[in-house]
């Protein structure tokens, strides 16, 4: 079993409901035999979509959530809930359980997600994927970022070798389910 960890924001932003489609389709075509799918909780937005889509065939879902956002906002009952103490252990662990990740748009949480997964492939050696589905180009300009940093020598090409840019459901879909 592979474990997908999603990254991702639990806002509505103004292409919703067209990224909503796309997300349904990944959650609903995953092997459920291959992966089990952890998230950072929530019941709203864009993080929860796909792993309620995945969940509704029958698939793994966990959430691992920080106690302040499980008050405020609520945890999906349906789903196998962690609930910690700091926000710093619920991104830990999230980081810890996870085997692959797929990044989709989102805020500085997001991307804190995505550079402490770069922190930890670097000083532990690992090769963990970090998958960033670049809806819209939402990733676009991260990926220039990145490569500049690389051509003046701030980051080694290797840290970047193992962060692969999807623009469609399509292909995030036939890359998963092909691992």
């Amino acid at each position: 079993m592979i474990n997908l960890v999603l990254f991702s924001g639990s806002n509505k932003p103004k292409f919703y409901n067209e990224i909503k489609i796309e997300l349904e389709k990944i959650g609903s075509q995953l092997d459920i035999d291959k992966f089990h799918l952890y998230y950072g909780g929530g019941k709203e937005g864009i993080m929860s979509v796909l792993p309620k889509s995945f969940h509704g065939i029958g698939g793994n879902v966990s959430c691992i959530d920080w106690k302040n956002f499980a008050e405020k906002y609520g945890s999906v009952s349906s789903f196998h809930n962690t609930i910690v103490d700091t926000f710093s252990e619920r991104q830990r662990k999230l980081i810890e359980k996870g085997d692959i990740y797929l990044c989709l748009p989102g805020g500085v949480g997001t991307l804190s997600e995505i550079f402490d997964v770069l922190v930890e492939n670097d000083i532990y050696h690992k090769n963990k994927k970090i998958l960033l589905f670049s809806y819209q180009n939402f990733f676009h300009e991260l990926n220039i970022f990145l490569k500049q940093k690389i051509e003046i020598g701030f980051i080694k090409k290797r840290h970047l070798e193992n962060i692969k840019l999807f623009y469609s459901s399509n292909e995030i879909i036939e890359y998963l389910n092909h691992l």
